[in-house]
């Protein structure tokens, strides 16, 4: 009885070494190939994270992260877009190109995009191509967008913003995966014709707040803005005026009413050296602290001058640039041939009672990359 279970033990360890064999001579589990290869856009989540689909055009920060080139020779802004294959494997492939107004169309009817702002970028006004082509091994490639930028400049587009869903459709190898094959391409007009913006504030204007700094102070709260030009009417309080300390912090402030003065004809402002490009600025620094202006107050940029016209010579002067103070504040955009002086700020005139404006910083752009 012992030596037949010797025996059986003996053949079962035969069998099973011998069924073991074939299986260490496998591939290791690490050099196996996993997953699924899908087709699919990168752009259609690079940007949204996975939240949409959406592309904002422009987008980055400089020549070796924009997400656009300009061919000047045809006068068209080409949006790069493209596929790539997710997966093990990476043959060759073709996939067609194709736009997709219907997902557009769904976006404006469940109102996720404000048709008050956003347009459907008309067919007359862009290229694009019918089919991709990606080589054995390459894995990804890319296609153009073109966009005429003359219809991009027009004035119905000021300030809009043009969207565009783009679809990968019919591949000759492999399939789509289906959520990300299709990119929503958002142009930001605007950012486009005169950005993206640089902001260069620190680099030419003083003192310009976040907190801002008072050179001299008349008690607690009122004093006079460091680096700042202010004329007579705009030192309301005592002879110092520009600046105030309270429970809205460090602001640049001109106030009347509440025991204040009237402002007449009062002006803030400071002169700087800008070289050639374009600009803009913005003494709210996006956003007002408190606008509470009553008679109209200019926000102005004067390059004829070191300092700034008179209030009742302001309206309809066409040799400086000027926004009426409103909130939303309006930045002034302009534009130097060379190296030039330049007076910035505001010139207020308040005649009713209890009015004034603060802001918590002024900002300055630069744009080196405009159409």
């Amino acid at each position: 009885m012992s030596m037949r279970l010797n025996h059986i033990t003996i053949v079962f360890s035969l069998v099973l070494a011998a069924g073991m064999a074939p299986v260490s001579c496998k591939k290791d589990d690490s050099k196996k190939l996993y997953g699924f290869s899908r087709i699919y856009m990168p752009q259609a989540i690079n940007k949204s994270g996975g939240v949409n689909n959406n592309y904002p055009v422009p987008s980055g920060s400089d020549s070796s992260t924009y997400n656009y080139y300009l061919d000047t020779k045809s006068n068209r802004l080409n949006v790069i877009l493209g596929a790539t294959l997710s997966g093990p494997v990476s043959d060759a492939y073709s996939v067609g190109i194709k736009v997709d107004n219907d997902t557009i169309q769904q976006l404006f009817d469940s109102k996720v995009l404000d048709t008050a702002l956003y347009k459907l970028m008309p067919a007359a006004m862009y290229t694009i191509p019918t089919t991709l082509d990606v080589s054995q091994g390459a894995r990804s490639g890319s296609f153009d967008l073109g966009v005429d930028i003359g219809q991009l400049k027009s004035d119905a587009y000021v300030g809009k913003y043009l969207v565009l869903a783009v679809r990968l459709a019919d591949p000759t190898k492999y399939v789509l995966n289906n959520a990300l094959s299709v990119t929503i391409v958002i142009l930001d007009v605007n950012a486009l014709v005169i950005g993206p913006a640089v902001d260069i504030t620190a680099q030419y204007v003083l003192n310009p707040g976040n907190p801002f700094i008072a050179s001299v102070m008349n008690g607690s709260r009122w004093g006079t803005l460091q680096s700042w030009k202010a004329n007579a009417a705009a030192l309301s309080h005592g002879g110092y005026g520009g600046y105030s300390k309270d429970g809205d912090g460090q602001t640049m402030d001109l106030e009347s009413g509440w025991g204040s003065p009237q402002i007449l004809n009062g002006k803030l402002y400071q002169n700087i050296s800008l070289p050639a490009g374009t600009y803009s600025f913005d003494p709210s620094g996006g956003s007002w602290k408190w606008q509470g202006t009553k008679d109209p107050c200019y926000v102005v940029v004067s390059t004829i001058a070191d300092t700034l016209p008179d209030y009742s010579n302001i309206l309809n002067n066409s040799a400086i640039l000027y926004q009426q103070i409103a909130a939303p504040q309006k930045a002034i955009t302009f534009q130097l041939n060379g190296t030039t002086s330049v007076t910035i700020g505001v010139v207020v005139n308040y005649v009713q009672d209890q009015q004034g404006i603060k802001s918590t910083k002024v900002s300055l752009y630069n744009y080196p990359k405009h159409l």
